[in-house]
């Protein structure tokens, strides 16, 4: 066994996944860290403030581990970093497992639903991972660490200044880590930015009466009928709640909006494949063979601005 964990490859290959993962899991947050979160504040394990702080921090930390891994710099660093943010998440997914959130976790974002048991699975991969990077000693393989060590930095402006000549290994390997981080965010960022929401039908669905007359009749007025599955217990839900208000103000007589309690309505939840509350589902036209056109269908933490922006576009389509 001792053997098996001084292979350089092996560490290698556990050391780029785990970059992998931390980067992936990043992205998705950092492309809408509102609703990051909104999703930590949901679970109500710490005070709002706290929240606050540790929804807007964690993805970045994820994105300079992810980074740092990935070029093979500040390794044990980073795993030692990482140690404590995956202790977070296994706490927050057994509370979640205890107080029986049904929302995703969260960790991937809207890339990747996963279930909290999941979750946790990965997140003791992730900690074991970390310990073997943190212990492991010598050398990294496959890094842009030498290449630093070796670099020859004579200018007028470090030989005057004894402190940066003396850390310019140091200096370089955190301004590599800080560039990949930017370059990714930006990227990332970028593509949120100027992602679309669907212009076109994305499935056709059934619907169990007495709710399928309810929507023929708003169809049949020309209006979209925008669907909301909650829990009353529901943390998410009742964050989405003035939300989905302030919504049926702004489009009274354009659009029917219709709330359905997600176990009071078995038959809906699986025509529309609910799976988590709240879950926000919007239908637009009828079939000739009794179906319905579902424009939008989304589970998790809403956003008013994307929302609207559906509606009006569910609104042009009619």
């Amino acid at each position: 066994m001792k053997t098996i964990f001084q292979n350089r490859w092996l560490i290698c290959s556990l050391r780029l996944l785990l970059g992998v993962i931390f980067i992936f899991a990043s992205i998705a947050k950092i492309q809408d860290i509102a609703k990051f979160v909104n999703i930590v504040v949901s679970y109500e394990f710490i005070p709002n403030n706290l929240a606050h702080l540790y929804g807007n921090i964690a993805p970045w930390v994820e994105l300079f581990i992810g980074c740092a891994l990935i070029l093979g710099i500040f390794v044990r660093f980073s795993a030692a970093l990482l140690i404590p943010l995956v202790l977070s998440f296994i706490v927050a997914n057994s509370y979640a497992l205890i107080k029986a959130v049904r929302v995703s976790c969260g960790c991937f974002g809207t890339f990747l639903s996963i279930s909290h048991p999941l979750s946790l699975i990965i997140d003791v991969f992730m900690l074991f991972t970390a310990f073997i990077l943190l212990f492991k000693k010598g050398k990294v393989f496959f890094s842009v660490a030498p290449l630093i060590d070796r670099l020859k930095y004579n200018s007028p402006l470090t030989n005057r200044i004894p402190i940066i000549k003396n850390n310019l290994p140091l200096i370089t390997g955190v301004s590599c880590v800080i560039f990949s981080m930017g370059l990714v965010a930006v990227i990332s960022i970028g593509i949120h930015n100027i992602s679309k929401p669907p212009e076109k039908i994305t499935e056709t669905v059934n619907l169990p009466s007495p709710l399928s007359n309810e929507v023929d009749n708003a169809l049949l007025q020309h209006e979209p009928v925008f669907l909301e599955f909650y829990i009353d217990d529901c943390p998410l839900c009742q964050a989405a709640a003035p939300v989905i208000s302030d919504l049926e103000q702004e489009f009274t007589g354009q659009v029917v909006f219709v709330s359905l309690d997600y176990y009071s309505n078995p038959d809906a939840v699986s025509d529309l494949n609910v799976t988590a509350t709240p879950t926000v589902v919007v239908i637009t036209d009828k079939t000739s063979k009794a179906q319905y056109d579902v424009m939008y269908n989304f589970a998790g933490p809403v956003d008013q601005t994307s929302l609207q922006a559906i509606l009006e576009q569910a609104i042009k389509s009619e």
